[in-house]
This record gives structure tokens, sequence and C-alpha cells, in this order.
């Protein structure tokens, strides 16, 4: 089960790493049916209606990023502690306790499996200690093998639609030459897509719990309104700042506190090479 904000949703999930392939099925149990299925890097969503969804392969994708995942926070953003032990899933568990240090980053409370380690609870809490987000297995069972139609969609029918989600591009209509540059990051966090190449837009940042992004794009007419929303622990910040001739938005969206989101906007500027 996941709760985000006032929202809730139950998922039956089928996870199996295999061969050095991980792959994974995702089906909703409530409201219409959908689900994501995964294969390797190749990410899925197939809803009710028989149309599919894909996410494109993203450049940001790379082995830097993936290697990114093992990257554990420093103990001078986090304090870590066993807090205690409890029972999860009728299984024996651990709670994990990883506390922020500072207001630029929420806490973390995890129930690991005191068997395999697996993660069977975990809440993600602001600084007044109230969850914004939680997950939970209510049920899980550790199998001997997974057969490969256990990872296929259950969806029958003929597809209607498979339509392809694009990564973020590069915006052309910025000089070729223009870079991007911000003078503020929360400490602890590192850029995790690599050095940016003239023309980047994208900047992707993790301090080894929380990630955020930032994108700048010209204005357009479907162009998202300056301010900020937020839904669980995710918060998207917008603001609009003009350079020259062009006007454009920095979109800031990630799993950290709207004042960080916002001083972080606040530092995204263009810089001309020469």
């Amino acid at each position: 089960m996941f709760t985000r904000g006032n929202s809730s949703s139950t998922m039956n999930i089928v996870h199996r790493y295999f061969e050095g392939v991980e792959r994974a099925r995702l089906r909703q149990l409530d409201g219409e049916m959908g689900e994501i299925i995964r294969n390797g890097e190749t990410v899925m969503c197939v809803f009710p209606d028989n149309r599919i969804v894909q996410v494109e392969q993203s450049a940001l994708s790379n082995k830097f990023t993936q290697d990114f995942v093992n990257f554990m926070p420093e103990q001078s953003q986090y304090e870590l502690s066993i807090i205690g032990r409890d029972r999860m899933a009728e299984r024996p568990c651990i709670i994990l306790g990883i506390t922020a240090k500072d207001s630029h980053r929420y806490s973390y409370r995890l129930w690991l499996d005191e068997e395999y380690g697996l993660l069977l609870k975990s809440a993600l809490r602001n600084a007044d200690g109230k969850d914004l987000e939680h997950f939970q297995y209510t049920q899980v069972e550790f199998p001997v093998s997974i057969e490969d139609k256990e990872l296929e969609s259950m969806i029958s029918g003929d597809l209607m639609a498979h339509e392809e989600v694009p990564a973020v591009k590069k915006d052309k209509l910025w000089p070729s030459q223009t870079m991007w540059k911000t003078s503020w990051i929360p400490e602890g966090y590192m850029q995790i897509n690599g050095e940016n190449q003239a023309g980047d837009n994208v900047m992707v940042y993790n301090d080894g719990l929380a990630t955020y992004s930032v994108f700048i794009e010209n204005i357009k007419e479907n162009t998202m309104p300056e301010g900020a929303s937020q839904v669980g622990a995710t918060v998207a910040y917008v603001q609009q700042y003009e350079f020259g001739m062009h006007k454009y938005n920095v979109t800031v969206i990630g799993e950290i506190p709207v004042m960080t989101a916002m001083k972080i906007a606040e530092s995204v500027e263009p810089s001309m090479t020469h």
C-alpha cells in the first residue's frame, strides 16, 4: 500500500533479478486497473483501455547514474540510528531512523526485514514529524523462482495505442554556447547527470536518498504558472526569468521542502561561453 498526501493505492508487486536483468510488474488493485511493466531499463505503463505509454530511454540514464544507486548519504547531513524492532507483514524487522540535520531535506523511517534486509515499510517525514508519504507491504513471499509469465501484463485485448513519453531534450532555440549554472545547491547534494554540455537544460542532483531535478525551458502557451505545488513529499516550483531576448522558466521538481526548491530556482542562471 502506498499513501501520498491524501491519496492512497494498493498494488501487487512481482519483482525478479535474474542473470543481471531486473524485471518487475506493478498491478493496481483498487480503482481502475493499470500496470507498470519494467524489463531492464525499459518501463511501460499499461492502462485499462489497452493503451501503452513507454518512457523513452533518457541520455541521463547512464553508467554513472546507475552506479549512483549505491551512494549512501553523508553522516554530516543525516543522523542514522536503530530505533527498535517491530513486526511487519508477519515478519520481524528492524526500524532504522534517518533524521535530517538541516531544513533542506526530509527524514525517513525504514522497517527492514531481519532475514533478507528487504524494505517492508517506509515513512518520509517533514521537520514537524508529519508523514508526507509512506508505503508498506501487507503480505510478502520469497519464492525460489519466478516464471516469465508472472512478469507479463495481465491486461488482455488488442492494443489500442502505443505512445512514447520523450525524454527532455536540449532547447535548440537557445544559442549553442549557452551554459546553465546554479550558484547554490543544498550541502551534501551531488550532480548525477555528469558535467553540463553547451545547451543542456536539465540538471539532476542526489544526496544519497532524495533527488531533485532542475529544468530550464522557453516559456510556452502550456507552461506551468509560477509558484509551488506539492503532492506528498514531491514539490514542483516554477519561476520565470528573462535573459536578453529570451523568457524562460526554471522548474525544480523533487523530494525537497518548498523553500529549498525556491532557493535553488533563484540560483539558476545562464552564462555565455566564448
